[in-house]
């Protein structure tokens, strides 16, 4: 489903975005390079915590996971980051996730394990084939707030 832009004038009268404080480029305005580079920086300083945890192919069946933090109940858990993991092949599905001390688990076939038993973050189903990343589905904002059991 193709998405609907504005019309072209709005889109030449646009200032800034209102959630991300971007700024748009004034047309005309010169330095042009150097405008670009002011709007660059800003996208990718509202994009930065998207990154985080975020799962990539590295080639092959090597996958690598971008540093970042998260809640573990009232703990902070803080993972540098890591490259290299190599995973089995041919499997249909991989369930990727850092465990409660913030190890990095990749050889779950079957589902993510039970939150209540085992608290973990999901970062990605992972599906092999023939020596090769086939598919990667990010699961990063499948978030888990636990009840209180009422």
């Amino acid at each position: 489903m193709a998405e609907v832009y504005p019309s072209d004038n709005e889109l030449l009268n646009i200032v800034s975005d209102g959630e991300t404080g971007v700024e748009y480029i004034t047309t005309g305005k010169a330095p042009y390079y150097l405008e670009f580079r002011k709007l660059l920086y800003r996208l990718l300083l509202a994009a930065r915590r998207a990154n985080d945890l975020r799962l990539f192919d590295e080639g092959g069946l090597d996958i690598g996971v971008k540093g970042g933090k998260f809640w573990l109940g009232t703990t902070l858990i803080n993972y540098a980051g890591s490259s290299g993991n190599t995973l089995a092949d041919n499997k249909s599905n991989i369930y990727i996730y850092l465990n409660s001390s913030g190890n990095l688990v990749v050889n779950e076939y079957t589902a993510f394990p039970n939150m209540a038993a085992n608290p973990h973050l999901r970062l990605a189903i992972v599906t092999t084939n023939s020596g090769d990343i086939t598919s990667i589905t990010d699961v990063r904002c499948n978030f888990y707030v636990p009840g209180t059991g009422a």
